[in-house]
């Protein structure tokens, strides 16, 4: 989910059902309490968990519980992009992008089945590798915070307040202060390199880090200090906490899998729950809903067999990139397609008519 879903400088859009009467604003106000919570729950719930599961030892690529959760949050929620094409109302926010939604998705499946089926002819090149899973990585981290910014609009274009500019610049220096701790390791991890890249400077990039992390937390307090109407909204501060907080299992945990995957469930978690949320308003909810699974389910199990070789891991790296520039569009409330759309779908997030 981009970023831009609800963008908190732009007039909060009336939703039609406050008009009719204070039962169905009450219903809307409900709705949106259960759905705001859902969407904290499934966030939190990784960020504490996963850390929590690294202190019991429990040996991580042996349990059947976290394998199953990686693969819905991971590979299933990139998948799960192939709902859209299902959804007779987002395809008519697709039609005029044609070289995007129709073009770039048939260039990646072709790459994948041709690296399936020659990837094994394909000599090593391993610093090429390197670097595209270095500007995987840095795009991952800085989509994960591009999300949770996102979820963040939603909560200030409910509440009726309108963010300060600064917030989401100081938002993205988490993801950095993440970055700096794990990418080394991630990039050793992902590529069975044999030694840590930047390995002799691994306790100097954490110790920028924490200190990349601090300035962060010093900077949002204060902001917050000088715009107390705006964060004293109840989902605004849970949102902009849990935005804060998301990277922090990577300075904090000392095993590489429980840190990166406490943050990546949850936004892979947070992904799903918003197209479900997406799907319910379909003319057939129950028929879309099955069709959402299908593609989580069917997709992931197609991207989870990519393996083998490094034309294979690069094609799955360009397949997640497709499923990022195709998300970017989808959900930019800036623009009049997907901005009807999701007002449509999820205006009982975003009226402020009933506070």
């Amino acid at each position: 989910m981009n970023g831009e879903t609800a963008n908190p400088a732009l007039p909060a859009p009336a939703h039609p059902a406050a008009t009719d009467g204070a039962t169905g604003a009450t219903g809307d106000l409900q709705r949106r309490r259960r759905d705001l919570g859902a969407l904290l729950a499934v966030t939190l719930l990784p960020m504490l968990a996963l850390p929590l599961l690294a202190q019991l030892q429990l040996p991580f690529r042996q349990s059947l519980v976290l394998g199953l959760a990686v693969f819905v949050g991971g590979v299933g929620h990139v998948a799960s992009t192939l709902y859209f094409y299902a959804d007779r109302e987002a395809r008519g926010v697709m039609r005029g992008m044609k070289a995007r939604f129709v073009l770039l998705p048939l260039a990646g499946i072709g790459l994948s089945i041709a690296a399936l089926l020659y990837g094994s002819r394909i000599g090593h090149f391993d610093r090429a590798v390197l670097l595209i899973f270095f500007v995987h990585l840095v795009w991952l981290y800085y989509h994960y915070q591009k999300q949770n910014w996102g979820l963040l609009a939603f909560a200030a274009a409910g509440s009726g307040v309108r963010l300060p500019r600064a917030t989401m610049k100081l938002l993205m220096l988490p993801p950095l202060a993440g970055a700096l701790a794990t990418i080394p390791q991630l990039l050793a991890d992902g590529l069975a390199l044999p030694a840590v890249p930047l390995g002799d400077w691994l306790p100097q990039l954490r110790a920028a880090g924490w200190t990349v992390y601090a300035l962060a937390a010093a900077a949002l307090a204060l902001l917050a200090l000088r715009h107390r109407a705006q964060f004293a909204r109840p989902w605004v501060a849970a949102f902009c906490a849990a935005g804060l907080l998301f990277f922090l299992p990577a300075l904090l945990v000392g095993k590489l899998d429980y840190a990166f995957w406490s943050y990546a469930l949850a936004h892979g978690f947070q992904y799903l729950l918003m197209v479900a949320l997406v799907s319910r308003g379909a003319r057939a909810p129950w028929l879309a809903l099955g069709v959402l699974l299908l593609a989580m389910l069917g997709g992931g199990f197609a991207m989870h067999r990519m393996v083998g070789t490094q034309a294979l891991f690069v094609a799955g790296i360009v397949l997640t990139w497709v499923h990022f520039l195709l998300d970017a569009r989808l959900w930019r409330m800036s623009e009049p397609g997907p901005r009807a759309f999701l007002q449509a779908r999820l205006g009982h997030l975003l009226s402020t008519a009933r506070r």
